[in-house]
């Protein structure tokens, strides 16, 4: 059975590094959509004083703990769904598709009923208190019950994304941001008919704006990309396609969550040299995030192309898909810290007056910008590795970057050369990380040989086509090595 028309397996297809660089291009409006989004929140937020920002950053936690999760069933569903699509079913990819958005509702079910009866006492926990733990509860109340066009939306873009499209799902976070740059004054501070809501409007834009982003991404999935069926599962079926999902989803979840865990270790040390340098760190951390985009859009992109070759049994594709993101990977590295390096002097002035915040600052700037390299070369690993159904490679990959060789490394450093030493103990962490999961994927993609009993495991993995006298020839051949095309 073909895929329609609008949602063949085009990334087997179309050129290489034509078709990354386009997806990578789309994926980086997205994310820098998503970083504004956040700061848009923040700015107004902070109008309202120091309680009710405070207030906001006390909800950080939580938030992105929810936001890890979500991102992770979404890298699950994109990474199934992709290799289906290049495995040419398209009954399953529909089905994949609805039982992903079902897994995503199941979640909010769970997330709203857990989080509205612990709010107070979780933050409590945290550490907010008087108005402020007020403040966080008018916030949260709201936010937890729009949790539905949080989750929802993150799981059915990645499954847009999984046909190959990333530019859809941006142009909706960029609309999103537009929308919400538009609701958050309004609704915070009260214009014209509209009463001012504080913190709680806040919270009321971000779900009117996350919305509007679960009925775009269900008209694209539904209307253009046909991914869609009101066919009702057998409950089997359906918790086989969960565990088919969640056998990506949980492992990238766990890696989501190790992030920001891992980060709070390493403030922990900083914090150790004074508020100076927490501040100045924070602030390289707020530049980074926006210079790393591009990388981190590329390692985005590289799934649904690896996903949907693997799918096809293309392993030179997979290889030359991965072996090209990686070259730019390594242009771009560099090119970022010549930008950085020569813009120092300037986002130094930029973020503070204070020069003992503004020394730490040129240190972090100097420093960490050489990482950024083999960071990209870890985050292309760790994508390739759940595109081809490896996600506890990739989970043991970022917890020995983060567990075994950053805090260790940033403690040796910071002993010894004080905050200068953390930042290089850091890079040289990113180093031996980007060597590991290099040649660990590498390997990985080198150990794979299509044999006919890889074939009947392959297609019964994937709850696909059955190998008989109906299997369609395209189908069968799809799992089997074959050349590439002329425009790769």
């Amino acid at each position: 059975m073909k895929l329609p028309s609008n949602n063949q397996a085009l990334l087997t297809q179309n050129s290489i590094p034509a078709t990354l660089l386009k997806m990578t291009m789309s994926m980086m409006i997205g994310f820098a959509a998503g970083a504004a989004f956040s700061i848009t929140d923040a700015y107004f937020v902070s109008r309202l004083g120091t309680n009710a920002l405070a207030a906001m950053g006390f909800t950080f936690p939580v938030t992105m703990v929810i936001f890890g999760i979500s991102i992770g069933i979404g890298v699950g569903s994109g990474s199934v769904i992709s290799r289906t699509i290049g495995l040419g079913n398209s009954h399953e990819v529909k089905r994949l598709t609805v039982d992903s958005l079902l897994l995503a509702l199941l979640l909010v079910g769970l997330f709203v009923t857990l989080g509205l009866l612990t709010i107070e006492p979780l933050f409590r926990a945290i550490g907010a208190t008087g108005e402020t733990l007020s403040l966080v509860c008018d916030y949260m109340h709201i936010w937890y019950i729009g949790t539905i066009f949080l989750v929802v939306p993150i799981v059915g873009n990645n499954a847009i994304r999984a046909t190959g499209d990333t530019l859809s799902p941006s142009v909706i976070m960029v609309i999103d941001i537009g929308l919400n740059i538009i609701l958050d004054p309004i609704l915070i501070f009260g214009l014209g008919p509209f009463p001012a809501m504080g913190i709680k409007g806040a919270a009321l834009a971000t779900v009117l704006c996350r919305a509007l982003a679960l009925l775009a991404s269900l008209y694209i999935l539904g209307k253009r990309k046909k991914m869609l069926t009101s066919e009702i599962p057998s409950l089997k079926h359906l918790c086989e396609s969960w565990k088919r999902i969640l056998h990506v989803g949980i492992p990238a979840s766990l890696g989501q969550l190790l992030m920001p865990l891992s980060a709070a270790v390493i403030i922990r040390m900083v914090s150790n040299f004074g508020t100076e340098a927490v501040a100045a760190f924070s602030a390289g951390v707020s530049i980074e995030r926006f210079v790393i985009i591009p990388i981190i859009a590329l390692s985005a992109s590289l799934l649904p192309i690896i996903g949907q070759n693997w799918g096809a049994g293309n392993v030179t594709r997979v290889k030359k898909a991965y072996k090209i993101a990686n070259i730019f990977t390594i242009i771009w590295g560099p090119l970022s810290v010549i930008i950085i390096t020569i813009a120092n002097p300037w986002l130094v002035k930029l973020f503070t007056d204070e020069p003992s915040v503004q020394k730490y600052l040129s240190i972090f700037l100097y420093v960490i910008p050489v990482a950024y390299t083999f960071r990209g070369l870890c985050h292309n690993a760790y994508s390739s590795m759940n595109a081809i159904n490896h996600p506890y490679h990739s989970m043991v990959n970022i917890l020995f970057r983060l567990f075994v060789f950053t805090i260790p490394f940033a403690a040796l450093g910071a002993k010894t050369y004080k905050f200068k030493g953390l930042l290089i103990g850091m890079v040289i962490a990113e180093v031996i990380s980007s060597f590991i999961a290099v040649n660990w994927t590498t390997k990985l993609f080198n150990e794979t040989k299509f044999s006919w009993f890889k074939v009947r495991d392959f297609l019964r993995d994937r709850q696909a086509i059955p190998v008989g006298p109906d299997t369609p020839i395209d189908g069968l051949k799809s799992v089997l090595p074959r050349s590439n095309n002329k425009n790769d």
